[in-house]
């Protein structure tokens, strides 16, 4: 939207010749608006991103950056609307100008400019882009009030027999909105015993009727029915035949809930329709109220492992999917006797009651995980899944429902800790554990506060001088009376309370400048690596964040390299692309962490616009094996064919050095070289390893 008008719009000129820059910036302000300036795509790119403004006027060729791949940049990053941007150009011809339509310009002004109608120009572009802005906000308004309505419209083209419609009515109906669906196929999912009210209606309008109001009965694909009423309007051709026929309908299923399934909802799971976690708690109440016997008994509570990197694969419709057949599954696996239910999001638990003896138990729990482990159909495929279990066992762990749950709750987390896919009984030095990381998370809630956390350096070296190349920032946390305590201890604590992002920021900001500091002192080829955790990846004003550091320091981005995990870059390719195109739009460089040992595809890796790999640690163990060598040398290979640079970590060998140092590898990281230092020790390390060293 455009500002009120006591505040003059805000036009950005993106142009590299000097006066028609300067001749753009006057025309504009003496027309009343405000203005600010770049002198490539690059820049340009970062002023959006700094400015935000309510016009772009882009010059087409460029250094650094030309305008055609700033204005994609800028479309990448924009989500809410679309800024309108004037592509100047000199280049008059229908392929450079059909090239700028496709890169996401407006409109485009040939040079020379004809300097009377830019502000006429100016002003037009400005006033649609506010109708388009009103427009857009009047249908995001209408599309969730139909959505909050559980409401859609439709059109029957009666001459073609065709449905259209909008994405809610199909989702009502129960089928994929796609073009050329037939009115059969549009009613396909309705209950044979209500598609003659349906065809009575039409029947009617064919006869003259021009309304329509009915009611029938919809089925969807989890088996549940859905009530739906349809409203109609008949339009009809000269010889009073109908030509088509355009409504409304809405979903009027909760109109039909009787108060017994208020009760049911109330104590069931709505997607998978097992028992919920209150339901659950009630009936083990119940049970432990009323058991007299001295048999066993058991609570079970388990989830998928990495579910979200499993939800995030598969999609939301699949991954519900997949709840759904494991709620089915958990029915069909447990004994009658026992109750399931689903805790929430991934979670479930069962409660096996009375067994004879610990014997009789594990052989239940053997056949129960074998059961539970077959793999699953998704989009015809074969998903194999595991899960974390953890299992408290009446009366011997507990008596009590609040302290079985908590205790099979607390076996489970020691299950994911070991790296889930298998079951774990509770015992009593496991709470002692639990209550300790729960102290140890509160400690790190304070320990930005109160500056506990520290940025370390692992230098990085070139292969064949061994001269300094740059460092890698890791986090280290100096707790006040535990000491340095281990990344692999906090990092996932940070990761699961959203601490990583708070943390990752400030690591980011301090790596930046330490690294400015280097430069400052002479040392100014240095390269700064910083890790970006997943939860900092997928934040939505993480370009903001990137562009906003980078603008207040000295050091240029070219320098700094993000680092992200092969398998963090796999998990939503298509998306992750277009993030990874606006980081590199601002100018920092970008590298895959860990590679080898994700999943990449070939075709989504040459798609990427990734600057390094760095070889997983573990290939540089192996390398004594012929099979590790081997793996090495194929990574290398295709490193080399798609022109990447090469990091090896973890070298601290100097057979290590020997393999890589006349193969397509660019920098060393090991412990060789360097462990990771505060940033006073990694200075040290600079004066003393800085002068080139040739590999005998």
């Amino acid at each position: 939207m455009l500002p009120q008008s006591n505040h003059s719009p805000l036009i950005l000129v993106v142009e590299d010749d000097t006066v028609t820059r300067l001749t753009l910036v006057k025309v504009l302000s003496h027309s009343g608006y405000e203005v600010v300036h770049a002198s490539n795509g690059r820049e340009g790119f970062s002023s959006f991103i700094e400015h935000k403004p309510h016009l772009i006027l882009m010059d087409a060729m460029m250094p650094e950056m030309n305008g055609y791949k700033a204005i994609q940049a800028i479309r990448n990053y924009e989500q809410e609307r679309a800024t309108p941007i004037l592509m100047l150009t000199a280049l008059e011809d229908s392929e450079s100008i059909e090239h700028a339509f496709e890169a996401g310009a407006t409109d485009f002004i040939t040079k020379p400019i004809n300097w009377e109608l830019l502000a006429q120009r100016v002003k037009y572009a400005l006033r649609s882009s506010q109708i388009e802005d009103k427009l857009r906000s009047s249908q995001s308004q209408l599309v969730f009030a139909q959505k909050l309505a559980k409401l859609g419209y439709w059109e029957w083209d009666a001459i073609k027999d065709v449905v259209t419609g909008s994405e809610s009515v199909f989702i009502l109906f129960g089928i994929p909105k796609q073009s050329g669906v037939t009115l059969e196929q549009f009613l396909s999912n309705i209950l044979p015993k209500d598609l003659p009210i349906i065809q009575q209606a039409i029947s009617e309008a064919n006869q003259g009727q021009s309304h329509i109001q009915i009611s029938f009965r919809s089925l969807q694909h989890d088996g549940n029915l859905t009530h739906i009423e349809c409203l109609g309007e008949v339009s009809f051709d000269r010889d009073n035949q109908v030509t088509k026929i355009t409504g409304s309908a809405q979903d009027i299923s909760r109109l039909h809930k009787a108060e017994s399934l208020i009760q049911y909802q109330t104590q069931h799971d709505s997607l998978t329709e097992l028992p919920n976690r209150a339901s659950f708690t009630e009936t083990l109440n119940d049970f432990l109220l009323n058991q007299s016997s001295k048999r066993l008994s058991a609570v079970i509570i388990f989830d998928i492992d990495r579910f979200k990197q499993v939800n995030g694969n598969l999609g939301q419709e699949q991954g519900d999917n997949l709840l759904i057949s494991l709620a089915q599954r958990l029915n069909r696996i447990t004994r009658e006797e026992d109750n399931c239910a689903r805790l929430g999001s991934d979670e479930f638990a069962v409660l096996i009651r009375n067994v004879q003896d610990q014997h009789e138990l594990n052989l239940l729990l053997n056949r129960f995980t074998h059961d539970l482990n077959a793999p699953f159909m998704i989009n015809n495929k074969e998903l194999f899944i595991s899960y974390s279990m953890g299992i408290s066992v009446h009366p011997d762990d507990a008596k009590t429902t609040e302290k079985l749950i908590k205790h099979a709750n607390i076996a489970r987390s020691k299950s994911k800790s070991l790296g889930g896919n298998q079951f774990i009984f509770y015992r009593p030095e496991m709470n002692e554990n639990a209550q300790d990381m729960l102290s140890l998370e509160n400690d790190l809630r304070r320990a930005l506060k109160n500056n506990e956390i520290e940025v370390f350096y692992q230098p990085q070296v070139n292969t064949q001088t061994l001269a300094p190349t740059g460092a890698e920032a890791l986090v280290r946390w100096r707790h006040p009376t535990r000491g340095i305590v281990s990344p692999v201890v906090f990092i996932p604590l940070a990761e699961s309370t959203g601490m990583i992002i708070e943390i990752g920021q400030y690591v980011l900001e301090t790596a930046v400048r330490d690294a400015e500091n280097w430069h400052a002192m002479g040392y100014d080829h240095m390269h700064i690596g910083i890790n970006l955790s997943s939860r900092q990846f997928t934040q939505s004003n993480l370009m903001e964040l990137v562009q906003n550091v980078t603008s207040q320091s000295k050091l240029p981005p070219k320098f700094i390299d993000l680092e992200i995990t092969e398998s963090l870059a796999m998990s939503n390719a298509e998306t992750n692309i277009n993030i990874l195109n606006g980081l590199k739009a601002i100018g920092v460089s970008l590298s895959i962490d860990d590679f080898g040992t994700g999943y990449s595809s070939l075709a989504y890796l040459h798609s990427f616009p990734i600057d390094t790999i760095k070889i997983d640690r573990s290939f540089v163990l192996n390398l004594d094996t012929k099979e590790g060598r081997a793996i090495a040398k194929t990574i290398l290979a295709m490193a080399e064919s798609l022109k990447l640079e090469v990091v090896a970590e973890g070298i601290e060998l100097e057979e290590q050095v020997e393999f890589f140092k006349d193969k397509h590898c660019d920098i060393f990281q090991g412990y060789k070289f360097g462990k990771p230092m505060p940033k006073n020790e990694f200075l040290v390390w600079l004066k003393e390893y800085n002068k080139p060293q040739l590999l005998n």
